[in-house]
């Protein structure tokens, strides 16, 4: 079933013009009605496979030919989700973009309006970061508890982000300040499992795929779970 539309006629909301004043997204506490867990990792999956998505927007959201999606700045919008998904739909026509930079409906893929909806439903979520003391969907206090028995050993984090985790080769993990993701689950999961290139470093430093260790994917979710917990204060 179709979640409804509001008739809102939006212009190239997931684009970046330049010279414009961006709006910051709200940070809400909850999901926005009709999302749902589920829904958000199958738009994962259709943002990182058919739907393209990541061949413009980056494998992590930062942004490539299209904008970062992660950092929760929006134009001519508040980011909201049902705007998210118009802007899927619609896509951004050449005399709409402020930035030369066109994206077809449906991003020039074939996916179905239920992709649609669960891909904005996940770039929804990427910039929309809980500030709640509540868990993410998905996360338990055993796989935080795990999460800090990889990070201390198998996994190596001690290593460059020091044993306290703040901050040693690699930057301070227990405060609030994120320099390549927005500080939310699905982000930190995902930079954990990519690493950090040359190219993308904002430190000068990188950081391999599962930081170089052997780790399997329970695992890396545990770490990030052990890691948003960290500056959060709720572990």
């Amino acid at each position: 079933m179709s979640v409804p539309f509001e008739p809102i006629v939006l212009s190239a909301i997931l684009l970046l013009p330049a010279g414009a004043s961006a709006q910051l997204a709200p940070i809400p506490d909850s999901l926005p009605p009709g999302v749902t867990a589920e829904m958000i990792e199958r738009g994962e999956d259709v943002f990182q496979g058919r739907g393209g998505c990541a061949n413009c927007h980056g494998p992590l959201a930062g942004g490539l030919i299209g904008p970062n999606l992660t950092d929760g700045e929006w134009w001519h919008a508040e980011g909201g989700y049902l705007a998210i998904v118009q802007q899927i739909l619609t896509g951004v026509p050449q005399d709409e973009s402020t930035s030369g930079v066109v994206m077809p409906p449906r991003g020039g893929s074939q996916i179905r309006d239920s992709d649609v909806q669960a891909v904005a439903a996940f770039v929804w979520t990427l910039s929309h970061p809980s500030v709640t003391d509540s868990l993410p969907t998905g996360v338990t206090p055993v796989m935080v508890e795990r999460g800090d028995d990889v990070f201390h050993g198998a996994g190596r984090c001690a290593t460059c982000h020091g044993s306290d985790a703040r901050g040693a080769l690699g930057p301070n993990l227990t405060d609030d300040t994120w320099l390549h993701v927005k500080g939310s689950y699905l982000t930190i999961l995902q930079q954990i499992l990519m690493g950090v290139s040359a190219e993308s470093s904002r430190s000068g430093y990188i950081m391999a795929p599962r930081g170089g260790s052997n780790l399997t994917d329970a695992e890396v979710q545990s770490v990030a779970a052990f890691v948003w917990a960290l500056s959060r204060r709720v572990h």
